[in-house]
């Protein structure tokens, strides 16, 4: 049992669901019992969630539609994130996506996604970053003036979360021939942002779980620490974060997954919430678990590591916020002309 399941939800899900969130859950319980230290090989887990089917969630069907919902691919997202695990599946599921919905084909072996310097957007030049460049990724896939690009990766260099190594074009990003318009960039956009979001949660639920555990069994003055208001306090604000959290990603999964006319207003919300709840509470967690969470050997600084990078990615709260107030603004002008 993962961590994350020690805390009860409010989303109730379907049966397909939940039997999805266990497979991934033992993946996950496997990964935190076989990693050792920050430089740890998830190859295993990889090849678990290659062969359950999860990073080909995305992948097209006949009709163009993907394998598997939004909102099912947040569940196993969330669920794997709790573990911190440094397998590239959001990266990958990113780029599955990506060819998707520009009918490219895909490049020879498991590839991520190429981003802007500061992570907060598609990029497709030389100095793009491929985040989530963990093993076996050696490709990455970005988008120049609508252009979906292709490069191939150097090495590996670390980043603030221990989990998720970056790399930088070995050349310049080559067209693959797929184009993304539009329509499709910004539907790309609100996946991608949902994702990122799925991935705090889960890292933030899971660490607040472990936190509220070692309360209870952690004793001073003769009582566990759970008893004292301060920290019930802390727990309980933590709680109501990762809850609101969780709603946003599932609102917006299902606005995404029936193409509301609200999704992408709904994916901007998740993200610049998630943004902050999500360090918000992994810092809560760590304030928790008092000293023994800054030691190095002690796990709570992957989820904070995670958090803190995590928040930058495809745009940070101050500006997923900005562009949803652009949204707002664009949309209250447009009904503003359809009315005179």
């Amino acid at each position: 049992m993962s961590a994350a399941t020690l805390l009860p939800t409010t989303a109730p899900e379907s049966d397909e669901e939940a039997a999805v969130r266990e497979t991934v859950r033992d993946i996950a319980v496997r990964c935190r019992d076989t990693r050792s230290g920050a430089a740890d090989d998830h190859l295993a887990c990889w090849q678990a969630l290659f062969d359950s089917g999860f990073t080909a969630l995305r992948d097209p069907e006949d009709d163009g539609s993907p394998a598997a919902s939004t909102t099912l691919t947040a569940v196993v997202v969330e669920e794997l994130a709790g573990a911190v695990c440094g397998a590239p599946l959001v990266g990958a599921l990113l780029a599955a996506e990506l060819r998707r919905l520009s009918g490219g084909t895909a490049p020879d072996g498991p590839a991520t996604v190429l981003l802007s310097p500061d992570l907060s957007g598609l990029a497709g030049g030389t100095d793009g970053v491929a985040w989530d460049a963990a093993a076996p990724v050696r490709h990455a896939l970005g988008v120049d003036d609508g252009r979906v690009v292709a490069a191939g990766l150097g090495p590996v260099a670390g980043t603030q979360d221990l989990s998720r190594p970056i790399a930088h074009p070995d050349g310049a990003p080559r067209p693959t021939g797929a184009v993304l318009d539009d329509d499709a960039r910004g539907r790309f956009e609100d996946f991608a942002r949902l994702m990122v979001a799925a991935d705090l949660l889960g890292a933030a639920g899971s660490v607040l779980a472990g936190a509220v555990d070692y309360a209870g069994q952690r004793v001073q003055f003769g009582v566990p620490i759970g008893s004292f208001q301060a920290v019930q306090h802390l727990c309980a604000g933590a709680y109501a974060q990762v809850e609101a959290l969780r709603s946003a990603v599932l609102y917006g999964a299902w606005a995404l997954d029936t193409a509301d006319q609200e999704a992408t207003a709904a994916a901007l919300v998740a993200k610049a919430y998630a943004a902050r709840a999500g360090v918000a509470v992994a810092e809560t967690a760590v304030q928790v678990y008092g000293g023994v969470a800054v030691t190095w050997e002690f796990t709570a600084h992957r989820h904070l590591r995670r958090t803190l990078l995590d928040a930058a990615v495809f745009g940070g709260a101050d500006l997923s916020g900005e562009e949803l107030l652009s949204l707002v603004e664009r949309s209250a002008q447009e009904e503003h002309r359809g009315l005179q």
